[in-house]
């Protein structure tokens, strides 16, 4: 290899990490496939567990006969997940934070 080769060859191979990082090992050679794989797994968590939300966003939604399909397949979904008890943990949840949203502490009065 020529002395330039070398040069630019080394320079390729310096990263601003902190951590020394074994030369010329790539530490995940599919970082895209990673990133699209982590992202379906959310979007099929929520999907599963917070039906809740996509019905309130389609129930928001612009008024049209699109929309109509869209939030009664939404409402249908709603339902579908409470059967088989996907919903029971984010029903807890907003159980608890609904119930900590009314907490009132001594003298306090609805500021409403």
């Amino acid at each position: 290899m020529a002395p330039a080769d070398q040069i630019a060859l080394s320079a390729a191979d310096e990263t601003l990490s902190p951590v020394d990082l074994p030369v010329g090992e790539a530490v995940d050679a599919h970082p895209l496939r990673w990133t699209s794989v982590t992202i379906a797994v959310a979007a099929l968590f929520l999907l599963m567990t917070n039906a809740v939300s996509i019905r309130d966003w389609a129930n928001d939604l612009t008024p049209s006969p699109a929309q109509a399909r869209f939030a009664a397949a939404a409402e249908e979904w709603v339902a579908i997940t409470d059967r088989i008890g996907l919903g029971a943990p984010r029903a807890t949840l907003h159980g608890l934070w609904k119930k900590a949203q009314a907490a009132r502490f001594g003298d306090e009065t609805d500021a409403q």
